[in-house]
Parts: C-alpha cells; structure tokens; sequence
C-alpha cells in the first residue's frame, strides 16, 4: 500500500472490520533468552469492554495478516509508540488491541487483564482469537513480582516483554547503539527507571518523541539485540529490552507502509521548512 497523504497519528482500539488470512502460523516465541546475544506481579480488575463485533479470518488471501492484544504497564509512551501502526486506513495487515488500566500496571495486574481478555476471545463464537497477546513490563521495582509470572506466562503462552529500568530503554536504542556509560544510576533501585527517563531527554536534545521513534524499528531492533542479556531468572539486565521480540513480529507487517510515511512525512517537512525560508526572503 502506498500512503497519499499523512499519516494521521491515532490508535483504533478494537476496530470493526473484517479481514482475511493466509495460513501462515508461527510457533510461539520463548519469553526470553537465556545466554546474551553478544554470546551466540494484582489488585481487583475492573470488568474489560468486550470487543466490537465482526472481526474474523478467512484463508485464500495474498497478504497476512495479524492480530495482537498488548497489554501495557505504561498508560502513555507505549501506547504512543504504536499509534502510528495502529492506524488501520494505513497499516492493513496488523490490528492492535492496546489496554492500559491505570489500577492494574503492575506485572500480577498485567497478568489477570491478560488471562481475562483471552477467556474472553476463547469464548466469542462470531470473534477470532487474538495471534497472540503480549504484556509490557518495566522492571521498575516490579522485580520479585516478575519472578513470580514469568513462568505462568510461559506456560500460558503469554508473551512477557521486559524492560530494565523501563521502556524509555527501548526509544534509547532507536538512537544509541551502546549502553550508556555516563548515566548515573541511583543506589535506590526504584529510582533508576525515573533517572533514566530524565537522563535520556538530556543525552538527546528535547527527548525522544515516542510518536516518531516507530520510524527508528529497525535500528532499535539491531541495537537491542545486540545489548541483550538476562539473569538467571530471565529477567532483562539493566539497559536490556525485551521489546525487540515484539519489535520483530511487528515489523514484516509494517514495513512497508511505514516506509510510505517516512517518505511522506519527509516531504511535508522539507515543502514546510521551504515555504518557511520564503516568507523570509
């Protein structure tokens, strides 16, 4: 698909419409690797809205298509981050369900929305399975509650993406390829995911833009890869991320299009900047 015009920035939740499939079915990802890749947590739910009537697959169609419930420790950047992809006149291939209930974003809370929302599709007789479901987590001061979960999510093929000290590690490697060395990391461990919010709109000027760093995916992706490594309990060390597996189911399904509006949105700033230089002359 070719983007004419700009991508408008906005996520559709739920959204109603069909789409078909091909048959292209994917084993489950592990939740986590074991070894670097240099080297080879509830209180009560609310009641969550059923989802809108009338989205299914079908088999015989040329492009696949996917769709992926995420649910978010994080209300704001993380939903930021997909508006773009969520955007369904522009990214035709992916559907995104993203839930951030502001009462349940600890790992336990993630957990129970999660096991809730698949029952809940598991039971719907005109609705299609999500593809699979992903629960979004810093490591924050959730540590010992992450232990807990991240063999039950395993088991229930759920998949758990972490990131230490938080998301904003994430946006960093759209930019950086290596950890950074000039942060100052608090000897108080649940002060480290705020520290490094502030210290990344220092190291670059005016912060990342969450909206803008999807068009960073690919760069994220390597670098991410490339500084990964857990613990024993397969828990991300500090400045890993998790989110380059997410990343990477993404990306075949977005690829194209995103390069549209990169492409587009290009455009726009450079007649933009240009009709700006002529008002000044």
């Amino acid at each position: 698909m070719v983007a004419t015009e700009a991508c408008p920035f906005f996520i559709q939740q739920a959204v109603q419409m069909n789409y078909e499939k091909a048959n292209l079915e994917k084993e489950p990802r592990p939740p986590f690797e074991k070894q670097t890749n240099k080297d080879k947590t509830t209180s009560n739910t609310p009641p969550i809205i059923e989802p809108e009537r009338g989205y299914k697959k079908e088999e015989g169609f040329c492009l696949a298509k996917s769709f992926y419930v995420v649910v978010s420790g994080g209300e704001k950047r993380e939903k930021n981050y997909l508006k773009l992809v969520s955007n369904q006149d522009h990214f035709r291939r992916l559907k995104i369900e993203f839930i951030a209930d502001p009462k349940n974003l600890n790992p336990k809370g993630l957990l129970e929305i999660a096991r809730i929302k698949k029952e809940q599709y598991k039971k719907s007789q005109d609705r299609e399975n999500p593809d699979k479901i992903f629960l979004l987590s810093d490591v924050d001061h959730f540590y010992c509650e992450l232990q807990d979960i991240i063999e039950m999510c395993a088991k229930e093929q759920l998949h758990l993406i972490i990131s230490n000290p938080c998301f904003e590690i994430w946006l960093y490697y759209g930019e950086f390829s290596e950890p950074p060395t000039d942060f100052n990391k608090p000897d108080v461990k649940r002060k480290i995911s705020s520290a490094f919010k502030t210290y990344l709109n220092c190291k670059k000027s005016g912060g990342i833009n969450p909206k803008l760093a999807i068009y960073d995916i690919e760069t994220a992706i390597k670098n991410a890869r490339e500084n990964y490594s857990v613990d024993e309990f397969g828990i991300p060390i500090l400045f890993s991320t998790q989110m380059y597996l997410l990343a990477e189911e993404l990306l075949p399904l977005i690829k194209r299009e995103l390069k549209d509006c990169d492409s587009t949105r290009k455009k726009e700033r450079r007649e933009h900047l240009n009709r700006k230089l002529q008002t000044q002359t």
